[in-house]
């Protein structure tokens, strides 16, 4: 199987979530990882599975990301099976203020997702991964989560592709 995850950074802990999903992904697949801003549509077309992250910034995902995605045509991932992942601040660590733009804006990967299926994709699923504070550190465990989150993904994906 041929795993592409695109992914961006701007602290380096949506870096280490992707880095986490490629040893969920381990196994008899080619997996590669890239950059949002070093992806090209080309590098989708043989895949299997799309993975795509992005730090949340203001309930978005950010610039790179925006570009990759807008990039690809109309119906070009048609039935391709993706995902979408964010890191973001989790709610519980944070003040009234930050509390507030979390609840009115969310996250970035619901709408990631939402581009992806706009553009044909079958999600398999969509997950926000927490930092402590805006810069981070990931909030422990997440790393582990997001290890078994790639692979729950892999189950999902057999479950819809017959093995060849």
């Amino acid at each position: 199987m041929k795993i592409i995850i695109v992914y961006d950074s701007v602290y380096g802990n949506t870096k280490e979530i992707a880095q986490a999903i490629v040893q969920g992904c381990q196994g008899d697949h080619e997996i590669t990882l890239l950059k949002g801003d070093q992806s090209k549509i080309d590098d989708l077309e043989e895949s299997d599975l799309l993975i795509v992250g992005s730090p949340t910034h203001g309930g978005w995902y950010i610039e790179s990301i925006k570009s990759f995605l807008n990039a690809i045509p109309e119906n070009g991932l048609r039935n391709k099976p993706s995902a979408a992942f964010d890191t973001g601040s989790s709610k519980e660590n944070e003040g009234f203020l930050i509390k507030f733009i979390l609840n009115l804006f969310g996250y970035a990967s619901p709408r990631i997702a939402k581009a992806l299926t706009n553009k044909g994709a079958t999600m398999l699923g969509s997950e926000t991964f927490f930092v402590l504070g805006t810069e981070g550190p990931l909030k422990e465990g997440e790393v582990d989560r997001a290890q078994n989150w790639a692979k729950m993904l892999i189950d999902k994906l057999s479950l819809v592709q017959p093995k060849q």
